[in-house]
């Protein structure tokens, strides 16, 4: 059967970019078209969380964002005498980011296009997503380009679609997957120089007279993102949104604060909703396409960059026949219930902090309002996600296999403080896990050259879309597949000592840990046998 495509994706936004990318990556080819002109300008979200970073930096494109961010260390919270600050703790979830970092999604969507056009993709803009039919085969979509009568219908024929195609998604409609939820609060956000000398390394929370605001810090010398939770003011008059924000942070602060005019601003009324399906057929929808909802907790962008790369590896291996299509109903059963939990955490959010209180519902003990926002940090960072009920989750039947010490099945992988991440082994490693596959790690904690790799030995008769890696203390001079960890730092961390093994998903979450090649045997036929061909 003639196709034109492997996967068109609708929407060049940073999920698209994204889904593309790593589409492309794995040698699948892709088509991304945008309703859009151009690129946007305008600010939209801006902040990225622990978890978000972790991919960024396995993808190896940090470097080229790190410079343009700042770093967010701390929740304030201003009382009408006096400011509490909660520096970030991340306890329990070891990370190489412990913090939230502030960025542009503009600078996001301008990395992702680069590292994009490098693997031979290119937004096309102007370029809509008019309608799609999709059977058992194919889908068969019609773009359009241009606008209005002079729009120039194509046909394009794709063996799957990818909609990442926002809140208004023509892909959720078509499909009719009912955004379910409710509409919460209306809210103004402006981004403006603002004159203060409130701390640039945390998010304020102020409570003037109506309502509360939220400030966010910019990069940019003096810039912050005003947030108000009344809605009051006109977008049209910018110059009297400033205003207002003066008024009510020289209220909040106790000290004239002056907002110069807005460089953006805008109303909206947060939409709090969820696909039950974000897979239908050989269709699929991520990012706001599949969940809407408050962007106190900066979410939005965070979720969707993780739908797609839950996603993109599993497509590549159901195209290239390393993969049954049912591999794909792993991608719901994995993010629908994190788009479910986002909703539930997110209107916590706005039902206990962001919302005027004097009516004395939300939680003013300090160690009540202290613990909610430990377990906010918590929530907002992504470290927690987790996949242990997921089909592509082994879990061990020995002892050995289920002690609970390092990561487990279902879990990531990088779960590393950055004093450690910096040793060898792991800056080795870190390197490895960038090629987009599944992994299989193999240890050793010989020091002496030795015939007993029997698990390496073993690589040859393992599935070819698996790559294996050894992790020993010996140097092993030449071999692009090991990595040495002379310190032993990464079996310490990784809780492996010789004859151990883990299998990583290309996404970097375990898929089994355990001991020796009949448990590994065995873990790799319960995958087989549900999702892969031999």
């Amino acid at each position: 059967m003639a196709y034109d495509v492997d996967v068109l994706v609708a929407g060049a936004g940073p999920v698209g970019l994204m889904a593309a990318t790593q589409l492309a990556r794995s040698g699948v080819s892709v088509r991304l078209v945008d309703a859009a002109p151009g690129p946007a300008t305008t600010s939209r979200a801006l902040g990225a969380h622990a978890r978000s970073l972790e991919i960024y930096d396995q993808l190896g494109i940090l470097g080229e964002i790190a410079p343009h961010g700042t770093r967010i260390n701390a929740f304030i919270r201003h009382e009408t005498d006096r400011a509490n600050r909660l520096d970030f703790s991340f306890a329990g979830l070891p990370t190489r980011f412990p913090f939230m970092f502030n960025i542009d999604q503009v600078i996001i969507e301008r990395v992702l296009r680069g590292h994009a056009a490098a693997v031979g993709v290119a937004p096309q803009w102007g370029t809509r997503l008019d309608s799609f039919e999709h059977d058992d085969e194919a889908v068969t979509a019609v773009l359009r380009r241009g606008d209005g009568s002079a729009a120039v219908p194509e046909t394009v024929r794709a063996r799957y679609l990818w909609g990442c195609d926002g809140g208004h998604s023509t892909v959720r409609k078509t499909l009719q997957l009912p955004l379910e939820g409710e509409p919460a609060h209306t809210w103004l956000i402006a981004d403006a120089i603002t004159h203060t000398d409130v701390d640039r390394d945390g998010v304020h929370w102020l409570f003037p007279a109506g309502g509360a605001l939220m400030l966010f810090p910019f990069p940019e010398p003096g810039k912050w993102r005003l947030l108000d939770t009344s809605g009051e003011g006109d977008t049209e008059h910018p110059e009297q949104i400033a205003r207002q924000f003066s008024t009510k942070l020289s209220q909040a602060l106790g000290r004239d604060t002056v907002v110069e005019t807005p460089s953006w601003t805008s109303k909206f009324t947060i939409q709090q909703r969820a696909v039950p399906s974000m897979h239908v057929g050989r269709c699929f929808v991520s990012g706001d396409a599949a969940h809407v909802h408050s962007p106190a907790s900066g979410q939005g962008l965070n979720t969707g960059i993780q739908d797609a790369y839950n996603l993109a590896w599993k497509l590549a291996m159901v195209l290239h026949g390393d993969a049954d299509a049912t591999l794909l109903d792993t991608y719901d059963a994995e993010r629908v219930p994190i788009g479910q939990a986002l909703l539930a955490s997110t209107s916590e959010l706005m039902d206990t902090v962001m919302v005027d209180d004097t009516n004395g519902d939300t939680p003013n003990s300090p160690d009540s309002y202290r613990g909610f926002q430990r377990e906010l940090i918590r929530n907002m960072s992504g470290l927690a996600i987790a996949y242990p009920d997921s089909p592509l989750t082994v879990t061990g039947d020995s002892p050995e296999e289920g002690s609970g010490d390092g990561p487990q099945p279902g879990q990531r992988l990088t779960q590393v403080w950055a004093d450690d991440a910096q040793s060898p082994g792991w800056t080795i490693l870190r390197a490895a896990l960038r090629t987009p596959t599944w992994h299989l790690l193999v240890f050793t904690g010989d020091t002496h050259a030795t015939d007993q790799d029997h698990l390496a030995a073993e690589a040859a008769s393992l599935p070819f879309w698996l790559d294996t890696v050894t992790i020993s203390q010996r140097r092993r001079v030449g071999d692009d597949h090991s990595v040495w960890d002379p310190d032993g730092r990464v079996h310490a961390t990784l809780a492996a000592s010789d004859g151990h093994w883990i299998l990583i998903r290309p996404d970097g979450y375990l898929s089994a840990r355990g001991t020796g090649d009949p448990s590994l045997r065995a873990a790799l036929d319960r995958l087989t046998s549900l999702h892969t061909h031999q």
